[in-house]
């Protein structure tokens, strides 16, 4: 490996091309992650997080020139893994179980961390849903803190994307193509328009518009804290121009002292208003196993075959949709505030819609 990689190859490039044409890296990563240099050049594997045992917001400081790897696991979801084992191996003890996980000490690892996270549910397919929405948690903290370190940090490729067969892996998508919780993840973390939220060491928290897109956007940016019933407790709203390849923060003073403010049960809606174009984020102060969740009246309305129209009087953490014929949902895994009504389209259509959300597994 040296010989070719380290010799060979770029010794035949000097001798081929200008030395200010000849680009060439040896090999990815550069550095190993439990150095400090693998943050200053090069691009990094950071494994802190997983291998390293290190809490997901160590991915706030851990932030190098270009992530090209991390991950966390997840477990796939309950119907595919019944497809390769029998009803009675669908536990933590069984062989079957074990043998579709390859690390060693994986399922203590995520267990290790959903503990941290979440309130461990003890009913197995809570438990499966828990992992992805925990393996969403960490990955969503990556994504957006390599994002927000723009344009000292210009790339972030998580590990992994697929499966080879059905198994308890790093990946967005399991072997059947179905989306983990982590997928739709990222799917809104990489959106050329991102609405991010930071809070510094010493308190301050700040709010990123981050435009990765090809257009100029100027408007309105909007911070709201609700409590889980949708009562408004602080608003303030800000000028706001994003351009094209841009990374703006913007500071939203004065904050209101949390002292005054439930944060168990409230959260901070962001909002970006451009002409025609919107976007939003949602963010949390505490972890979701300390959030006062109740129980949400949730409603699913059918606006023709492949149309849903989804309701809940109160905060629905991480709502999951599912049906037993496969259906893929436009969106998932999402929190579905007071009183709003979603529009989800749907792959084909179905007569029963099973929904969760996070209140179900915290008993």
């Amino acid at each position: 490996y040296k010989k070719v990689f380290h010799e060979m190859i770029p010794q035949t490039l000097d001798s081929l091309l200008p030395k200010e044409k000849n680009i060439y890296w040896s090999s990815s990563p550069s550095i190993g992650w439990g150095r400090k240099e693998s943050l200053l050049q090069g691009d990094s594997h950071y494994w802190g997080v997983w291998w390293g045992k290190e809490p997901f917001e160590i991915y706030e400081k851990k932030v190098g020139r270009f992530m090209s790897e991390y991950g966390f696991q997840g477990l796939p979801n309950l119907e595919t893994l019944q497809k390769v084992m029998d009803k009675e191996d669908l536990n933590f003890s069984s062989d079957a179980f074990k043998n579709h996980q390859k690390h060693p000490t994986g399922y203590e690892t995520i267990n290790e961390y959903m503990e941290r996270d979440y309130v461990v549910p003890k009913d197995f397919e809570d438990y499966a849903y828990v992992s992805q929405l925990l393996q969403a948690r960490g990955m969503k903290t990556a994504i957006e803190a390599h994002r927000r370190a723009k344009s000292y940090c210009m790339g972030t490729l998580y590990w992994q994307f697929n499966d080879c067969w059905p198994v308890t892996s790093w990946s967005s998508l399991d072997y059947y193509g179905n989306w983990k919780a982590f997928h739709y993840q990222a799917k809104r973390s990489f959106e050329n328009v991102l609405l991010s939220a930071e809070v510094t060491d010493s308190g301050i928290y700040k709010f990123f518009v981050i435009n990765d897109g090809i257009q100029n956007y100027a408007g309105e940016l909007k911070a709201e804290i609700r409590n889980f019933n949708g009562q408004l407790l602080w608003q303030r709203k800000s000028y706001c121009k994003s351009d094209a390849s841009s990374n703006v923060s913007a500071i939203l003073l004065p904050f209101p002292s949390l002292k005054e403010i439930d944060t168990q049960n409230s959260y901070i809606k962001l909002e970006f208003i451009s002409d025609d174009n919107h976007w939003e984020s949602n963010f949390f102060f505490e972890k979701p196993k300390d959030l006062k969740l109740s129980k949400p009246n949730i409603q699913i309305k059918a606006i023709d075959g492949v149309t849903i129209e989804i309701f809940s009087d109160v905060l629905a953490k991480d709502v999951f949709l599912s049906s037993e014929n496969d259906t893929f949902f436009e969106e998932n895994y999402f929190d579905l505030l007071p009183n709003e009504k979603r529009i989800i389209k749907l792959s084909k259509p179905v007569q029963n819609i099973k929904v969760k959300s996070l209140f179900d597994t915290m008993k």
